[in-house]
């Protein structure tokens, strides 16, 4: 399992969100280059980074940061506001090794098949789960549809790991959806996940590699100080 430590930024500033509610705000540093360094001491080389005011915009507003943070070499994933293949291919080239998109992959039946011939294993899809329905556009609207009903479009582009967040446990501290982890798990399981959303403690982090999920971002539960980086390396392996 990989472990990736999730930067939300927010108007320049590293935040989290609880139920991906804009208004319900959290600030945690000013500076998500330090954040990103304090990441990397602790042993974890690669790095989950999400542009909240991008995907609520629907352009990246905050790409300016990843080539410092890419100059940590560490593996870094982008995602928020990606809307284009143009904005796509600047995040891309400004130092994140993967994009993570979700709403432009849902714009039209042909999308995925044509990202997916452009731009391979480097694009990551992101399926967002709000109310058992897939969100999307800042997780303010709803995709037409279902969970999955979009990843067997996304299966059949070609793709085979998706981001799965469990909206509703995202920044709770109430731990993930292990209910809905394994549903995806046994009809789909050609595909890789990664889990987001409600993440705790080593505990949790267990429970979903158990089901097979290769991959989980951490958020909340690092900045509240309940969930120690070096430990969660225990059921890491490397990028």
């Amino acid at each position: 399992m990989k472990i990736w430590p999730a930067i939300d930024l927010f108007q320049g500033k590293v935040v989290r969100l609880t139920r991906g509610d804009y208004s319900a705000r959290t600030e945690y540093a000013d500076d998500p280059l330090s954040v990103a360094m304090a990441f990397q001491s602790e042993g974890c080389p690669r790095l989950h980074v999400v542009d909240l005011e991008g995907a609520r915009k629907g352009i990246p507003c905050h790409a300016e940061v990843l080539p410092s943070l890419s100059a940590l070499n560490l593996t870094i994933r982008y995602g928020g506001g990606l809307r284009t293949v143009a904005s796509i291919e600047k995040v891309l080239s400004m130092g994140a090794a993967f994009a993570m998109v979700g709403s432009l992959l849902l714009a039209t039946e042909q999308m995925p098949f044509e990202l997916f011939a452009k731009f391979g294993e480097r694009i990551i899809p992101t399926v967002d789960i709000k109310m058992r329905q897939v969100a999307v556009s800042g997780w303010t609207e709803k995709a037409a549809l279902g969970p999955e009903e979009t990843l067997q479009r996304l299966l059949v582009a070609g793709f085979r790991h998706c981001l799965v967040t469990a909206v509703d446990r995202d920044g709770t501290g109430e731990g993930p959806d292990l209910d809905l982890y394994e549903t995806l798990r046994k009809a789909f399981p050609e595909m890789e996940f990664t889990a987001a959303g409600g993440i705790r403690n080593l505990q949790d982090i267990r429970a979903l590699a158990g089901l097979g999920i290769s991959d989980v971002v951490v958020g909340k539960a690092l900045y509240e100080g309940n969930l120690n980086l070096k430990d969660a390396q225990e059921v890491d392996r490397p990028c």
